[in-house]
């Protein structure tokens, strides 16, 4: 009978790890990857662009009609349009880049950025009702460059990266053709193809804006195309009225404050309907911020999760720390210790394609952080929102994580921008994480594979050389081609199709120091294990001989992949969480099979060690 519960649980184990294989997979591919969508020209909608605008006020709206009696007008952006403010940090950097590229800049107190698909770091700049330019960062150059709008253009005194068209070149430039060599009057001769430039007319009219595709003093010497035009069109632009935030903030209160009426209601709903623990999961971001502060406005006072990965911004520590000193929140905090550095060389470098870290490091602290101090479950207010990502839209306010054992996902801001939730912050008048002020746009580890190379340059942890170092280490190893590195293509372990480059990771056995203690006590989750010599054992009735691998009589497959998670375990504790018995424990970082085993083998459905092998 004990055969055959443990050998019914592995079929079912074999196939829930294909099942999960899928979903991972499938939340991969529908995760609104920047450079996905940059590679298929794709335009991703996850949900209705929020972003209005009064022309007569100058004013930026999220309702359809000013107090001023006027309708809103839409603002042509580019989906899924999460726009937010610009901070000091973020204007005082378009200034330099416009002022290094064109010699002068302009902009005024109000600005928002929208990230557009990209293969990295692209945010429309939006002044006065619409969009200026596009400050971007280009991963050859490793610089941050603005391409602008020939109606922004106009607004500047040009000194540099111009281009004066002939007289005949102009009407077919205003149509749909670009700027040939031939029609090249004048130019700033110390223009380097690939530099974004600005078209001008004889009168010294912006007609256009484009790349140059020669350098400035070959134009007009040569054959062939001088700057392909992206923008066309003159303008008389004016710049719009002077506005304020607080101005912004005074307008649209009547949609935040109806905004978080209803979520308040929610909470209350959801709180009331479910009837076990709540907490709010706080990650020193805004987004888990603006959900907390709705449910202290909605009258409770939740515990806050944090689950410290080991690969926090100091900052984002302190922000955790102060918000709970704050409002007198009890803080619970999961630490995940040095549990990346004892695993990165068993897993090797992370990827967006590969998140073994998001396992061991948060998802495992997660587990054991809930079944420790929520024995029957827990309502886990988050700070998701739909326009974050294809997966976060699909799955509605309320869920239930497959990965995290005991936790009911419930996001209030599903629906929210990111401008509405900073707006909520400015009404709120709460302090932020101050990385926000520093260029970032959104706040996790300082290493995420998710992070565009942009975030590395703007913010870079002192630990950085740590890690670049094991990136190296990590290339040589696979012989992987240069631009593994200087392009960031670590963060996939297949390559994106944009890059060009073609290399294969495949996985390097590694040959881990026998340890039969483990192995025996591992063993256990098949059936009572009995020596009979050296190296030999009657597990469950099934006979063995355990050498680099286990040669067994049957079902061979089962006993190495126990193995295997016997001799590489991590110590994550997701397994910990699984187990209904509480039959397993961490000792000495690694877990260990206790003597209430049931043979159930639920602990082998999550482990990273079998999931990422």
């Amino acid at each position: 009978m004990e055969n055959n519960l443990w050998q019914l649980n592995y079929i079912k184990f074999y196939f829930s790890i294909q099942l999960k294989t899928i979903i991972e997979l499938k939340n991969q591919m529908f995760k609104p990857n920047i450079y996905i969508l940059y590679h298929f020209k794709d335009v991703i909608r996850l949900g209705k662009l929020a972003l209005k605008y009064c022309r007569e006020c100058n004013l930026p709206l999220l309702k359809g009609k000013c107090s001023c009696g006027n309708d809103a007008s839409t603002v042509k952006i580019t989906p899924p349009g999460d726009i937010r403010p610009a901070f000091e940090f973020d204007k005082e950097l378009i200034k330099k880049i416009v002022r290094n590229q064109f010699g002068d800049a302009w902009l005024p107190e109000v600005v928002l950025l929208n990230s557009t698909p990209a293969i990295d770091r692209d945010d429309e700049v939006i002044i006065d009702g619409k969009v200026a330019g596009n400050l971007y960062y280009d991963i050859y150059s490793k610089k941050f460059k603005f391409h602008p709008r020939p109606w922004y253009a106009s607004l500047l005194k040009i000194r540099r990266r111009y281009v004066i068209a002939d007289s005949g070149a102009l009407e077919s430039i205003l149509k749909t053709s670009n700027l040939m060599s031939p029609g090249v009057k004048e130019t700033d001769e110390e223009i380097k193809e690939g530099d974004d430039v600005i078209v001008l007319n004889e009168d010294s009219q912006v007609i256009a804006t484009g790349k140059a595709r020669m350098k400035g003093e070959e134009m007009g010497k040569s054959k062939g195309m001088a700057v392909k035009i992206k923008w066309r069109g003159i303008e008389h632009p004016e710049k719009g009225k002077k506005i304020t935030w607080n101005r912004v903030i005074k307008e649209n209160r009547g949609v935040i404050d109806s905004m978080v009426g209803s979520e308040k209601k929610f909470i209350e709903n959801v709180i009331e309907k479910y009837n076990i623990p709540y907490a709010v999961s706080f990650s020193g971001g805004k987004d888990s911020l603006a959900t907390l502060l709705l449910l202290l406005s909605a009258g409770y006072e939740p515990p806050l999760l944090f689950l410290n990965t080991g690969l926090e911004f100091d900052e984002t520590i302190k922000n955790v720390y102060y918000i709970s000193d704050k409002f007198n929140l009890n803080l619970i905090e999961g630490k995940a210790g040095n549990k990346f550095w004892d695993s990165i060389d068993f897993f090797g470098i992370p990827a967006r394609d590969y998140r073994w870290c998001c396992k061991t490091c948060k998802l495992g602290v997660a587990s054991l952080l809930i079944k420790e101090n929520f024995k029957n479950g827990v309502l886990s207010f988050i700070g998701q929102r739909r326009y974050e990502s294809q997966s976060r839209a699909m799955h509605g306010k309320i869920w239930k994580n497959p990965w995290v054992n005991g936790q009911i996902g419930v996001s209030p801001i599903q629906n929210w921008t990111a401008l509405h939730i900073w707006l909520y912050l400015f009404m709120e008048k709460v302090k932020w994480n101050v990385l926000y002020e520093e260029g970032l746009s959104r706040i996790g580890c300082w290493l995420c594979p998710a992070s565009d190379l942009a975030e590395f340059e703007l913010k870079k942890h002192y630990k950085w050389k740590v890690f670049e170092k094991k990136l190296y280490e990590f290339s040589k190893k696979h012989n992987l081609p240069d631009e593994w590195i200087n392009l960031g293509l670590w963060r996939w372990r297949k390559p994106p199709k944009w890059s060009g480059v073609n290399y294969k990771i495949e996985r390097k056995e590694k040959h881990v120091k026998m340890d039969m203690e483990r192995i025996e006590n591992f063993l256990k989750l098949i059936g009572r294990v009995e020596r009979i010599k050296k190296n030999v054992y009657n597990v469950g009735g099934t006979k063995i001989e355990i050498d680099e691998k286990i040669k067994a009589e049957r079902d061979e497959k089962i006993f190495n992949e126990i193995m295997e998670r016997a001799l590489n375990c991590v110590g994550c504790g997701v397994c910990i969480s699984k187990c209904s018995q509480n039959a397993i424990y961490i000792k000495n970082g690694k877990a260990w099979i206790g003597d209430g085993c049931i043979k159930c083998l639920e602990c082998m459905y999550e482990c990273p060690v079998l999931i990422f092998k």
